[in-house]
């Protein structure tokens, strides 16, 4: 309907639409009714054009009624700028935005302050990023291709530096499946290096410690977490565990890195060649002895191989080339077959008498008491612990009476305080052989033997040897 104009002349037109066969009064009537409707009809087509808005939905979410599209559109399109400038990243929104026209008072208009609100907290948006891939699982996200190729080389460094001048890396390689590609990501995920490094090294991002309290050790931490002592160790890689104190922080996570570097060396090095040990017998020689007739002596070669180590170690070595720098002399030893005589020791010792222990081997009143003291009767026979040559026979001070043997092996055994002597300096003696009498001669409080075994010349416990 359109407008008067501010000519209309109300009365004209009335005059003109009086039927002719009315009165006066119902013509008044019909014309002020159709006056009304054309009255509101005028009011509601302006209150329409006053009220028409837009609610702008994004992703199916209301963000806010306003009356000015075009207004709205530029100030999302400026946030978008904004956001590209503060992460420096191209952003590609994630859902689309809508503006469906509808009705709405001033009141309900939103400002340009809270829309810009609403848009920064509702607005969810993908960059344009690098993501390393690892066996086709998404580790982490850069802004660059760059940031990405930086922390494959520094995962992979420690790996090349560590070798030493006798070797020379030929390849670097992932044993996983490692990729970067580029795609549209959440601002999210964006990680920094230092990030990404920290999960592929531990194969993880959580973090969980316990904080040592007092009295503990890795053996009652590792138990209380249901771990082994290994696997806590692996976790605190640096840490001497054997060295923690109270209020120490100690990680709970055992690293599993997810990437395996795989390098193949060329190394040189020189190899030691082990010599052969022959043996040649000689009947004049007892069996238990024998002699190095030609000492070995190892050779040498020069290696060059190509060796294969997954994270640092080794898993293959291949052998290129040998070369032999000096043979191996074999070494030749000759051994007795003679048959022992009686007289010879067998190694192993007997108890020499039969007793009770009386007196342990060591301090005794604030002294060292240096054999075990077997109390028996007097005139309970002494017999040789092994096989042997008497070399003291008769009296010694504090000994009493005493035998000393030496077996020729090393061990010399002694037999104090005995009341007879049976064998001379000289007298070989065989194992089980009576060489004298249970006495109470030298310095004793009763009768016994005190029996000593020194081993190169330093005392022994004889218990060890003979048993209790």
């Amino acid at each position: 309907m359109e407008l008067p104009n501010e000519h209309f002349n109300f009365k004209d037109h009335l005059r003109k639409l009086r039927p002719k066969n009315l009165n006066t009064k119902n013509s008044l009537m019909a014309l002020t009714i159709i006056v009304l409707i054309a009255c509101i009809g005028i009011i509601l087509k302006v209150d329409e054009v006053k009220t028409r808005a837009f609610s702008i939905k994004f992703g199916g979410e209301d963000l806010g009624t306003v009356r000015d599209r075009e207004v709205a559109e530029k100030l999302i399109e400026q946030i978008e700028k904004e956001l590209a400038s503060t992460y420096d990243v191209e952003i590609v929104l994630d859902k689309k935005i809508e503006f469906v026209d509808t009705h709405a008072k001033d009141e309900e208009i939103i400002t340009e302050t809270d829309l810009r609100k609403n848009i920064r907290s509702k607005l969810t948006f993908l960059v344009s990023g690098y993501v390393l891939q690892i066996d086709g699982k998404d580790i982490g996200a850069f802004k660059t291709k760059k940031e990405a190729d930086e922390l494959l080389y520094a995962v992979k460094s420690p790996y090349i530096e560590g070798i030493n001048e006798n070797s020379n890396i030929e390849e670097v390689t992932f044993v996983e499946d490692v990729k970067v590609v580029k795609k549209d990501i959440p601002m999210s995920q964006v990680k920094s290096l230092d990030e990404v490094k920290s999960i592929i090294a531990t194969g993880t991002t959580e973090e969980k410690t316990h904080i040592v309290e007092e009295g503990e050790s890795y053996w009652t931490i590792a138990a209380k977490y249901n771990m082994t002592v290994d696997e806590l160790i692996s976790a605190n890689p640096g840490k001497d565990p054997e060295k923690i104190y109270l209020g120490d922080e100690v990680s709970l996570i055992v690293p599993k890195p997810l990437i395996t570097i795989a390098t193949v060396e060329e190394v040189q090095y020189e190899q030691e060649l082990a010599y052969e040990t022959k043996i040649e017998q000689n009947t004049s020689m007892y069996k238990n002895e024998k002699k190095v007739k030609v000492k070995g002596v190892k050779g040498k070669s020069n290696i060059l191989a190509k060796v294969t180590k997954h994270n640092g170690v080794e898993v293959e070595r291949k052998i290129i080339k040998e070369e032999i720098v000096s043979k191996p002399v074999d070494e030749l030893i000759v051994k007795g077959t003679k048959k022992l005589p009686l007289t010879a020791a067998t190694g192993a010792f007997i108890l020499p008498t039969r007793g009770s222990l009386s007196s342990r081997y060591g301090m005794r009143r604030g002294r060292m008491h240096k054999g075990i003291d077997l109390a028996a009767r007097i005139g309970t026979p002494i017999n040789a612990a092994d096989g042997g040559t008497v070399t003291f026979a008769g009296y010694r001070g504090a000994y009493g009476y005493l035998v000393e043997v030496n077996h020729g092996n090393g061990f010399v055994t002694r037999y104090g305080h005995c009341s007879k002597i049976y064998v001379k300096k000289g007298t070989k003696v065989y194992k089980g052989q009576k060489i004298a009498a249970v006495g109470n001669t030298g310095r004793s409080t009763g009768p016994h033997l005190h029996f000593e075994v020194l081993k190169n010349g330093v005392h022994q416990n004889p218990s060890k040897y003979v048993g209790k």
